[in-house]
């Protein structure tokens, strides 16, 4: 076969392929249109008021949607919220009871720097004393009257007041004992709080609450009366200036023994 016969097959099979192609192509146009018109007489075959209603469920559909995403949303920011807020918690529980160590820390510290002083003081007078007396200086043992105590040691016998109330009533008297704290607190804050309220600085003995919850432990009486309370027969009264000091330091020993006992 000659060159000219075998491109005139070649061009022959193309003109087939060619005619094929038109062929698909206009039966698939032809379907497209039968589907158009199909969809057509189905949407014309509506009444007003179905295709209305078909709207309607259509915007229905919408909002459902809409709102259940909204739900989903707003639960998610819910987690989110609740998750920091016990983050948050946990990070604030953390930094109290570093807090509290930290204070508890600065409290042995301070107690073993007075202590240390207190012995020092102690050995100077003790050679001070022999050396100008010529004989052994003896120690007392009488205990200091309330008024002779420093700051200090007021405030070391209120903590000692105060275990002593934890080691006493832990175990036969918590929950009276925590009720007695409350209310010691309340008035030793009043007092912080109002400084210069006198109606706080005056407590009746026979008050209720007072005999109730105080008067029953002995070691609050005497913790009344370190922190600047005066026995006056009928009262309790803080005659001068508070001390913020004694009562910051009760205070602080009473959320302290609050927090063991809880």
């Amino acid at each position: 076969m000659t060159d000219e016969e075998l491109k005139d097959v070649n061009t022959k099979d193309e003109e087939k392929g060619d005619s094929f192609k038109n062929k698909e192509k206009l039966k698939s146009e032809n379907d497209m249109d039968e589907n158009n018109i199909t969809s057509c007489e189905k949407m014309s075959k509506l009444s007003p008021e179905e295709a209305q209603k078909k709207a309607l469920e259509l915007q229905k559909k919408i909002r459902e949607k809409k709102l259940l995403k909204e739900k989903e949303e707003e639960l998610e920011k819910e987690k989110k919220r609740i998750a920091m807020t016990k983050e948050m918690q946990k990070r604030k529980e953390q930094l109290e009871e570093y807090e509290r160590k930290k204070y508890i820390e600065s409290l042995e510290r301070e107690k073993n720097e007075h202590k240390k002083e207190k012995e020092k003081q102690l050995e100077l007078l003790k050679r001070e004393y022999e050396a100008k007396f010529g004989i052994e200086y003896k120690i007392g043992n009488e205990k200091k009257k309330l008024q002779d105590l420093t700051e200090n040691e007021k405030r070391d016998e209120i903590a000692i007041l105060f275990n002593n109330l934890k080691k006493n009533y832990k175990d036969t008297k918590k929950q009276e004992l925590l009720a007695s704290l409350n209310i010691l607190r309340t008035y030793f804050s009043n007092i912080y709080d109002n400084i210069l309220e006198k109606k706080y600085q005056k407590i009746k003995k026979e008050n209720k609450i007072f005999v109730e919850k105080i008067k029953i432990f002995e070691e609050m009486l005497h913790i009344f009366l370190l922190v600047g309370f005066e026995d006056t027969g009928d009262f309790y009264v803080i005659k001068n200036y508070p001390n913020t000091y004694l009562l910051s330091s009760a205070i602080k020993y009473i959320d302290l023994i609050k927090k063991t006992l809880s």
